[in-house]
């Protein structure tokens, strides 16, 4: 005689933890509603403990012999849609600090603020204020705002300063940009850090860059932070990071064009290493004011 076989329960995986986050979600939503200060952003954090809850099911289950699991798929899918809306209800307020009118008004005024301050303060130096011509500040809030947009430790606001030379040398670019710092410094404007730019692009120019925080050029001379500016080159619409490499440039253009010429000249027949080196060197040192001894003698 056949034994006969005892009935399996089922059990569901799924529907305890969505009763769980069912009443949760609903206490912490009143307790949003009802205590202005309740930081409902932080417990959402620790939403990973619902999964916690669906292994302990799918374990204590498991271990009865009795028992078959199945998962209850659509008390997951409301568990996970009650955390969503729950999340983008602790997400929102800081979305509105983030990102609101009210911080975008603010740091444009702040902006706007600082660049008038730095113009006033400029009038004390009338020569370097004419050498000053664009001049932007950028903001950012790096503190939790809660609706205080003001700036804080912790912090960014940068200048943007366009200086209008010409400069003989970066040395002389850098006096200028300490002498705008000093001012800020002395005026307590609060720029945290600071980007220079001689703004000399022209074809033939050079243009010098400084980037440094506020600190940094404190008990320096010129000198010592003419070390940090950094040049571009520019020739004949070209940039480059340093005047070898614009040399370099230069030349290799002038040995194509003289090698042309000469060919050009001598039936297709194209001159030699040495007549291309001798005429490269010749050629450069006239363009950039290199005295030479043919033009000496001219």
């Amino acid at each position: 005689m056949d034994e006969k076989t005892t009935p399996k329960k089922t059990r569901r995986v799924g529907t305890l933890a969505f009763a769980l986050v069912l009443i949760l979600a609903g206490v912490l939503l009143m307790l949003y509603q009802i205590v202005p200060a309740f930081n409902l952003l932080q417990i959402v954090k620790f939403s990973p403990v619902i999964l916690i809850v669906l292994g302990i099911e799918m374990l204590v289950y498991s271990a009865k012999p009795d028992v078959l699991v199945k998962f209850d798929w659509l008390a997951m899918l409301g568990t996970a849609f009650t955390l969503c809306v729950v999340g983008a209800a602790a997400l929102l307020p800081l979305a509105v600090s983030e990102w609101g009118p009210a911080r975008s008004s603010a740091i444009s005024r702040i902006e706007t603020e600082k660049v008038d301050a730095l113009y006033s303060a400029l009038t004390a130096d009338p020569e370097l204020k004419a050498k000053t011509g664009y001049c932007g500040v950028n903001v950012w809030f790096n503190h939790g705002a809660g609706g205080s947009y003001t700036l804080q430790s912790g912090d960014d606001c940068v200048l943007n300063a366009t200086l209008t030379g010409p400069y003989a040398d970066a040395e002389s670019f850098a006096a200028d940009c300490i002498g705008i710092m000093q001012l800020a410094a002395d005026k307590d404007l609060g720029f945290t850090s600071y980007h220079f730019s001689s703004g000399e692009d022209t074809d033939d120019g050079i243009s010098y860059y400084l980037d440094c925080v506020a600190s940094y050029p404190a008990g320096l001379t010129a000198a010592q932070v003419a070390q940090r500016v950094q040049a571009s080159y520019h020739y004949d619409g070209s940039s480059f990071s340093s005047e070898a490499d614009r040399d370099e440039y230069i030349k290799t253009r002038l040995r194509d064009d003289i090698a042309e010429e000469y060919a050009n000249a001598h039936d297709d027949v194209y001159p030699d290493d040495d007549y291309v080196d001798a005429e490269v060197e010749r050629q450069f040192n006239e363009q950039f004011g290199i005295a030479t001894p043919e033009s000496a003698a001219e």
